[in-house]
């Protein structure tokens, strides 16, 4: 195997390790509470909310960036770039999903209002799609200035803006605050997963 597929492998290997890290966490909290038919609201939590699970994750998969861009030739690291921005899309999605799906198991599939306020209380299930979405932005130096306007840094932003409104409104008015979240978090998602109109061709006289 050539060095440069070892690279590859290595990274790989480093992007998985917040899905895989988060199963292993989740089942492990799962057994120590003792079994059940549905996800226990307190496993769900408990992973997400937790700081070492983010941090392991994030550089996990700083390190596998770094690693694959290093073990690309410099000739074609730009074109590297901006795949291993694709990458990190598609993972942002991944998560988002992922964790969306553990919140409504966790609610027996039925709580939808359970189910929105565990997704947004537990803050790296939003936390860490978003940071995986800006890196892509900055690796694919795709975030410029004149890209402000741009739907996904909409997206972006309004996903920033969940955890902040959450937690500052929160304080003061909870249910304000859920609600605030929940539409920034609703807003963002369908400024990221729904395409926006194509630019038409000019005519031609």
């Amino acid at each position: 195997m050539s060095l440069r597929g070892r690279y590859e492998d290595v990274s790989t290997l480093l992007y998985m390790v917040p899905f895989v890290y988060g199963l292993i966490y989740g089942l492990a909290l799962w057994v120590q509470n003792g079994v059940s038919l549905v996800l226990p609201t307190s496993v769900y939590l408990t992973v997400t909310r937790d700081p070492i699970f983010f941090v392991v994750g994030s550089l996990a998969v700083m390190l596998g960036v770094i690693i694959e861009v290093n073990g690309t030739e410099p000739g074609a690291r730009p074109a590297k770039l901006v795949s291993l921005g694709g990458t990190l899309q598609s993972m942002a999605v991944a998560a988002l999903v992922l964790a969306l799906i553990f919140a409504l198991y966790a609610n027996g599939f039925t709580d939808l209002t359970g189910t929105a306020t565990d997704f947004i209380i537990g803050r790296y299930g939003i936390v860490f799609p978003v940071m995986l979405v800006v890196l892509s932005y900055l690796l694919s130096a795709q975030f410029r200035v004149e890209a402000i306007g741009s739907r996904k840094v909409l997206a972006v932003i309004a996903l920033l803006l969940v955890p902040a409104s959450l937690y500052e409104v929160g304080k003061r008015q909870t249910a304000l605050g859920l609600g605030i979240a929940f539409f920034l978090l609703l807003l963002g998602l369908a400024l990221y997963l729904i395409p926006g109109k194509k630019p038409s061709p000019p005519k031609q006289e």
